[in-house]
């Protein structure tokens, strides 16, 4: 996603499938690097920047993407997205 400026980095949880990455090491970094380069991340609900770390080996499911990648992301997993089209960077959808 960095190195081809472009695409999709999904890592998504199912009823067989736990999260594996880590909150505190490995999504929040790479989040704040993609948000601040001017991209979106989501954990299927909010922003992984957003997240509350209660315990240092907290993990979750992670999507990093264009906006309007991630408004596809969280409309295929919860039916709605926090994010509009249109609504620009920073600014509360």
């Amino acid at each position: 996603i960095i190195v081809k400026e472009k695409g999709i980095f999904t890592n998504v949880t199912s009823p067989t499938s736990k999260a594996k990455l880590r909150l505190l090491f490995e999504v929040a970094p790479l989040g704040f690097l993609v948000e601040k380069a001017g991209g979106y991340s989501s954990d299927g609900k909010q922003s992984v920047l957003d997240r509350v770390i209660e315990n240092l080996d907290d993990r979750t499911q992670v999507a990093y993407g264009s906006k309007n990648e991630i408004i596809r992301f969280e409309e295929t997993l919860y039916g709605s997205s926090r994010l509009k089209v249109g609504t620009p960077v920073g600014a509360a959808a």
